[in-house]
């Protein structure tokens, strides 16, 4: 079992920032891209809801919905299903996600109006062992007689993997990566699904 997939990535690649006082002349790209990794990793909504010119309540919704459809269409490849096993998956990646060590260093601005934006990330190596500890917690549940192909158990066999990976956790040494902070039409500025899969690897790379 390797990384379990890219969705989280996924789930606030080019979310927009749609305020007009975030909008405009004075916007601070490094604020917004904290806001967005913020919001992704650390589960902290209220400058996300800033620069989305939401409450934080909607702007928590607007994340965590997405975030469910996704949770529930990698289960689905499993043939996982129920709100019971959703929620646990969840539990068990946030223990990952949260692990996650950046800062946002600056931002320049392009003649284009984009921002290219210095992220230090210290990758996690949680998802480097997860296919480890996935071999280990399967041997273990064959060794109790348990049947590792039921769906039902599947889920038992997925969570306890990623809890160990993430009890088992180091970071590497530090790297740098530039991303781009782009505006579209009407101003508005978004991160691209390929410059939030960067930041993920660059978190999280795998093994």
């Amino acid at each position: 079992m390797k990384r379990v997939s890219r969705w989280l990535a996924a789930a606030l690649a080019a979310v927009m920032c749609l305020g007009l006082a975030a909008c405009g002349k004075d916007f601070d790209a490094v604020g917004y891209t904290k806001s967005v990794l913020d919001a992704n990793y650390m589960g902290e909504y209220e400058d996300y809801a800033k620069y989305r010119n939401l409450s934080k309540e909607d702007a928590q919704k607007e994340v965590e919905d997405n975030r469910d459809m996704l949770a529930e269409r990698e289960l689905a490849t499993l043939g996982i299903s129920g709100d019971e096993a959703k929620t646990r998956y969840l539990e068990s990646v946030r223990t990952i996600e949260t692990l996650a060590k950046y800062k946002v260093k600056g931002a320049e601005k392009q003649k284009d109006d984009s921002f290219v934006v210095t992220i230090e990330a210290e990758p996690a190596t949680a998802y480097q062992t997860l296919e480890q500890h996935s071999a280990e917690v399967a041997q273990e549940m064959m060794d109790e007689g348990r049947d590792i192909n039921d769906p039902e158990l599947l889920i038992d066999l997925l969570v306890e993997s990623v809890n160990r990976a993430a009890a088992d956790n180091t970071y590497e040494a530090a790297t740098t990566i530039e991303i781009k902070v782009t505006p579209d039409g009407n101003k508005a500025y978004g991160i691209s699904d390929s410059d939030m899969e960067k930041i993920e690897a660059a978190l999280f790379p795998q093994g």
